[in-house]
């Protein structure tokens, strides 16, 4: 297995009218499986709206067994989300899924969480159902989408790992990456094909064989609790690192690492080429808090030169923007007086990236 290296800076040069491209008018938040940390939670409630914003929730990935209770489940979820509440959405009765009162809820909602399984079961509850179209329709309107795992694998436009259940394996190997008849996603993300869990199950390479077979698809392997939040034609890395399986080699690899901050654009299908800024933020802690002047983190941290490998002391910042300790985040930065410094870095309630002010 190669080692992981992030990629800075690259140019593929892809025909657009061979690939396609297609833009997300609202937010994908595509998680890799495993905890949801804060930073994605925050980015998904805020994209939404805040936490009085219409919610859905689809556990239909999930066995009957592990959903239980689908109402007590989902007010745990709205509770881990720090949210007023969710409508609960599930079925496996395709004739239900296409009725306009099932999925009323989804027409009113600003915010949709599909959570992980087997996305086999989301396929073959709502592909090609009113649910499908009204997912889409969320979207179109410039709401939000995030799934975890098997929720992050269906946004696809590929399929993998859709192998479905048997008697002899209720809940389908998934260890097959391309399965004929359950190989077809929502396609909220056009021309992709999205696994999940990559760091934890050791899948960096799983995606070369689909895009050898499917070459106008972007392989994007997520590490279990990273995330990616996509919107218009880009996306940026949140928490962690991500492969992406372009269909050409890397160093003797068929894919090459991003990590958390970085962005990719889906028009060319290129890494954004890094801010080279004099200095790096690395947070090891960081609280935040929001008063009528805006968000505030304090913390603690190192501030270093990227041009030196010399330890440096801890500091404690304080920065007017929402940073986050978990998923080594680092921060570009550089210096703004005494006791003062600049970083670039994106609210949770947008995927601009710009400079905001600290001090230490």
């Amino acid at each position: 297995m190669p080692v992981r290296k992030v990629a800075t800076f690259v140019f593929l040069l892809v025909s657009l009218s061979a690939v396609g491209s297609g833009q997300v008018t609202g937010y994908l938040v595509i998680q890799g499986g495993g905890a949801i940390t804060n930073e994605v939670k925050e980015r998904f409630v805020a994209l939404a709206g805040g936490p009085r914003a219409r919610f859905v929730y689809i556990p239909t990935a999930l066995s009957d067994e592990q959903i239980g209770d689908a109402e007590k489940r989902g007010a745990a979820i709205a509770k881990g989300f720090g949210i007023a509440g969710v409508k609960v959405l599930h079925t496996r009765d395709r004739v239900r899924a296409n009725s306009p009162g099932f999925v009323e809820p989804l027409r009113h909602a600003s915010g949709l969480l599909i959570e992980g399984g087997r996305q086999w079961r989301l396929a073959d509850a709502y592909l090609d159902t009113a649910v499908e179209r009204e997912i889409k329709a969320l979207l179109a309107r410039g709401g939000v989408v995030c799934g975890g795992s098997a929720g992050a694998t269906i946004q696809g436009s590929f399929l993998v790992r859709g192998a479905p259940g048997t008697a002899a394996n209720p809940d389908g190997d998934n260890k097959i990456m391309m399965s004929p008849g359950h190989e077809t996603g929502f396609g909220l993300l056009p021309n992709s094909a999205i696994d999940q869990h990559v760091n934890t199950r050791g899948r960096e390479a799983d995606l070369d064989a689909v895009i050898a077979a499917h070459p106008n698809l972007l392989g994007i392997g997520i590490d279990q609790s990273a995330a990616i939040v996509v919107h218009g034609d880009s996306f940026f890395v949140v928490g962690g690192q991500v492969a992406i399986h372009d269909g050409q080699e890397h160093e003797g690899a068929g894919y090459y690492f991003l990590s958390s901050g970085q962005s990719f654009n889906l028009r060319t299908r290129s890494a954004e080429p890094i801010d080279e800024t004099p200095l790096t933020l690395t947070v090891t802690s960081a609280r935040r808090s929001t008063t009528d002047a805006g968000v505030t983190t304090v913390g603690t941290g190192f501030l270093q030169s990227r041009n030196s490998s010399l330890p440096t002391p801890e500091i404690k910042y304080e920065c007017n923007v929402s940073l986050y300790s978990v998923g080594n985040n680092v921060y570009p930065a550089r210096q703004d007086g005494p006791g003062r410094f600049r970083i670039q870095a994106r609210e949770v309630n947008t995927d601009r990236l710009r400079e905001y002010s600290c001090r230490f």
